[in-house]
């Protein structure tokens, strides 16, 4: 029993994380800030496009809209060269 309390707040930070959109903090933004910050502001765009038009997505639930979103910015800052952040450093505070 006491470990499905230990197990269950990795299950909720999973589930949390399927409904939140992604954004730049998702991503190692390396060393030029300025390019980072308009590329991360062009794949939001992007996402939000694909979200809008996609008749597919349209119909879905907020779950499958956000999915729809986080899939398409994925792709487009990997793209562009940026390396997912840990999963862990998106949850933790920098020490």
């Amino acid at each position: 029993m006491r470990a499905l309390f230990l197990l269950l707040p990795l299950f909720l930070v999973g589930a949390c994380s399927s409904i939140a959109r992604e954004n730049g903090d998702y991503f190692e933004a390396g060393s030029d800030i300025a390019r980072f910050d308009t590329d991360a502001q062009t794949c939001a765009a992007e996402a939000d496009d694909h979200v809008s038009y996609d008749l597919s997505a349209m119909d879905g639930t907020l779950y499958d809209r956000n999915r729809a979103y986080n899939i398409v910015y994925e792709r487009c800052m990997r793209a562009r060269g940026y390396r997912p952040r840990p999963y862990s450093r998106n949850w933790l505070p920098d020490a």
